[in-house]
Order: C-alpha cells, then sequence, then structure tokens
C-alpha cells in the first residue's frame, strides 16, 4: 500500500501534490477544523497539525497515531528521504 492509500484509510484526503508540497487533511473534526500532514519537499521536512477554524483559527502542532506514524514514514520513504 502506498502512502495516499494509507492516509486515505485514515481518512485524510490528498489536497496538494506539486514540487514543492505535498499535503494531506481530515476534515472529519467539524465547524471547519482540519487535522494535516504536510511534507516540504525543498527542506524535506514534514508538519504534523491541527487548524481550528472555530475557535482561534491557528494552526497548532498535534500528536501522532502509530498508524499516521506508518503513513508519514511511508511517504518519506517514496520521496527518497530516508530507506
Amino acid at each position: 500500500m502506498n502512502a495516499k492509500e494509507m492516509f486515505e484509510e485514515l481518512g485524510y484526503e490528498q489536497i496538494i501534490n506539486n514540487d514543492s508540497l505535498i499535503e494531506y487533511k481530515d476534515y472529519s473534526h467539524g465547524d471547519g477544523d482540519y487535522a494535516y500532514v504536510s511534507f516540504i519537499r525543498m527542506w524535506k521536512e514534514y508538519e504534523v497539525g491541527y487548524y481550528d477554524d472555530y475557535e482561534n483559527k491557528r494552526r497548532e502542532p498535534t500528536v501522532v497515531s502509530i498508524e499516521e506514524h506508518k503513513a508519514i514514514t511511508q511517504q518519506m520513504k517514496e520521496l527518497g528521504w530516508i530507506k
């Protein structure tokens, strides 16, 4: 299973996939809130967080489940960042 399929199985949708960024979002939280995982290709970095649109309209760090960690690791392998 590839990373996109793993994220989709967890409820994420791939929003962006271009030369500089891959981003997945999970909109199941309601009220415009969403969890996200972003991979910044240029810097070989990723960010995991939660956007709270309902209350404070800002991105905040969040915890990562084991299944999310597996999908993140698979995405990094597919990008060639790790073996």
